[in-house]
């Protein structure tokens, strides 16, 4: 459970609801680690272009699709993310 409570879609701030619409747009949701760097609007600005280039290809990351999805998932086991 986070210490902190999510940012919420009907925030008052329009840098983060536009970074959350663009979350949308580029994954479908917004993240729940979204949702908590949003307490820091000057962190959510670079937590997308940084998610971009860790996770598509053609954006710079040097590692193939494949070892970033099982380092991902051995990351997620480590942690034990509940997800």
């Amino acid at each position: 459970m986070a210490r902190l409570p999510f940012v919420e879609d009907n925030t008052e701030s329009k840098e983060v609801r536009a970074a959350f619409e663009a979350a949308r747009r580029f994954n479908g949701r917004v993240a729940n680690s979204m949702r908590l760097y949003a307490h820091s609007p000057a962190i959510l600005k670079f937590l997308l272009p940084l998610q971009a280039v860790l996770q598509k290809d053609g954006l710079g990351c040097k590692i193939d699709a494949k070892t970033r999805a099982l380092a991902m998932i051995k990351v997620s086991a480590l942690n034990e993310c509940k997800y």
